[in-house]
């Protein structure tokens, strides 16, 4: 807009209606937040130095992309690219519904897809389309990002969840074809009670162990266990907690081992019989306060398919951090190619 339709536009704002004023400011917000999300994106252009797809040096500015990046071209190989290329954000047509959409899954208590998809005013496979890649980059690179070993007390737990297979149409194949499909290794959950079948008792195989670590320093990782053997918990273990740490853990074998091959301190706390807390500073209650606000946040999803389980779990300890920081983190994951 040049300057004399600004100047007459301004002129005449005392001149519009009651809606008239609600439908621009209506519009002025929502410019607002796209410009502040496309700032956010181009944030990362500014300091690329090299092309996304050859590597090459030799950038320079070639226009803007339809969402309105920066789009640079690289001499070398003769592609374009923007800030945005080669992450979660590409190709998103509407940015600050993205952003609506990561704000709200960090939110107290986080909506459904189909109810989040009726207030952005966008179709529901939309929205889970933006829920999967967002997923993805806070699983992906998160796990990258958590790399650093905790230290100091560090107190380790495992919990469990029921296994899942959610989406899965095994069932359906199995029953249109027995003899290409064979019959999967357990009924549906749900059809236990219709078939009156006994639930399995106890951790049967199709209990999933998640192990969580935390330290006082605030540190947490929650990561999903291939199995319920000593070397898959230690081999976490190992990646994970420094050499200089004190372990608080419960009566598991798994724990001892391992505080006995690398010299750790180690306090066994016997959550049934007690005492649970040991010189007033060894314990493990942080640890199963994580596990209960884990169960809590997981419960409305009645059972993500297990195949998503570690993209779940990375959801519920960016969820941890205060909301602020917490969007600026899953932003920077998003960002990471």
């Amino acid at each position: 807009m040049d300057g004399m339709r600004f100047r007459s536009l301004c002129a005449n704002v005392d001149r519009l209606s009651v809606g008239q004023l609600r439908e621009l400011r209506r519009k002025l917000r929502a410019l607002d937040a796209r410009r502040e999300v496309l700032a956010r994106i181009d944030a990362r252009g500014q300091v690329l130095e090299r092309c996304v797809h050859c590597g090459g040096s030799a950038l320079v500015r070639w226009g803007s992309t339809r969402t309105g990046l920066q789009r640079l071209r690289c001499k070398g190989c003769g592609r374009t690219f923007s800030a945005a290329t080669g992450t979660v954000v590409a190709r998103i047509r509407l940015p600050e519904k993205l952003q609506q959409a990561l704000a709200d899954m960090l939110a107290p208590v986080p909506s459904s897809c189909r109810r989040l998809a009726a207030r952005l005013g966008v179709d529901k496979m939309t929205v889970w389309r933006w829920r999967m890649g967002i997923l993805a980059a806070l699983d992906r690179v998160g796990a990258e990002c958590e790399a650093a070993r905790l230290g100091g007390i560090v107190e380790a737990d495992e919990t469990y969840l029921r296994e899942s297979r959610k989406g899965s149409r095994e069932w359906v194949r199995h029953a249109r074809d027995p003899q290409r499909s064979p019959e999967p290794p357990r009924p549906r959950w749900r059809d236990f009670r219709r078939l009156g079948l006994l639930l399995p008792a106890g951790l049967s195989r199709w209990q999933i162990p998640i192990l969580t670590l935390t330290d006082r320093a605030g540190a947490r990782h929650a990561e999903r266990l291939p199995d319920r053997r000593a070397e898959s918990l230690v081999a976490v273990l190992e990646a994970r907690i420094s050499r200089d740490a004190v372990l608080c853990s419960d009566g598991d074998g798994a724990y001892r081992l391992f505080a006995q091959a690398h010299g750790l301190p180690h306090y066994q706390i016997d959550a049934t019989h007690g005492p649970r807390v040991i010189q007033a500073a060894f314990h493990i209650q942080t640890v199963n306060n994580l596990h209960s606000r884990f169960k809590a946040f997981i419960r409305p999803f009645c059972g993500p398919a297990t195949k998503n389980l570690p993209a779940y779990i990375a959801w519920s300890i960016a969820r941890l951090a205060d909301q602020a920081t917490a969007q600026n983190n899953a932003w920077q994951r998003m960002l990471a190619a």
